[in-house]
């Protein structure tokens, strides 16, 4: 086994994981490529996993607690909701996490989620946990329940929207205009109380 293989960790797996289904969707996180991609044989990955099935589920463990819990964390010393919500809305908007694309991993999420069920559950239960996050900073901010909860959905509507059309159109999916459509639903909130 070379020094290489002896190094190579678990969550170095589960990024190459990540990486292959932003690129190429769920088919494309296979063993084999993976390891190629490492320069690693296939038995490291069965040192680190049981299966492929231990790969996907650390993938989504990875993709909730980077890409949904720690942004939300980086955020929460931050004085006022709208403040929060500010920063939240920019760190999201990183193009990069890890190394791996975000708008293109967030779309192969989605994708392997209409494909399977097991993924499928996981992804509602963390996009719960992001529209849950909204929904509890708008009505700090005074929003009522259910205006919190469908501007909560706008807004990550209109993230995923820039996600999706980063991939073909650049140009259309400027951060600008997604930080736009945050004020402007924190600038009606306010206007509400």
């Amino acid at each position: 086994m070379s020094r290489k293989s002896q190094e190579l960790t678990r969550d170095d797996w589960v990024l190459a994981g990540l990486a292959a289904l932003a690129e190429g969707g769920i088919e494309s996180v296979r063993v084999e490529r993976l390891a190629k991609r490492l320069n690693v044989s296939k038995g490291s990955f069965y040192w680190h996993f049981l299966d492929r099935s231990d790969l996907f589920s650390a993938m989504l463990d990875l993709w909730e607690t980077d890409f949904t819990a720690q942004l939300i964390a980086n955020v929460a010393s931050l004085p006022t909701p709208r403040a929060r919500l500010r920063a939240l809305a920019d760190e999201a908007l990183e193009a990069s996490m890890d190394g791996v694309d975000v708008a293109h991993a967030e779309g192969a999420f989605s994708a392997w989620a209409v494909l399977d069920p097991v993924a499928a559950a996981r992804v509602r239960a963390i996009e719960a946990q992001r529209i849950g996050y909204l929904v509890s900073e708008l009505s700090l901010m005074g929003a009522e329940a259910t205006d919190a909860e469908l501007l909560a959905k706008g807004v990550y509507l209109a993230l995923l929207g820039v996600f999706t059309t980063r991939r073909y159109n650049p140009a259309l999916a400027e951060d600008a205009v997604f930080r736009r459509v945050v004020d402007l639903a924190l600038d009606a909130v306010e206007r509400r109380r």
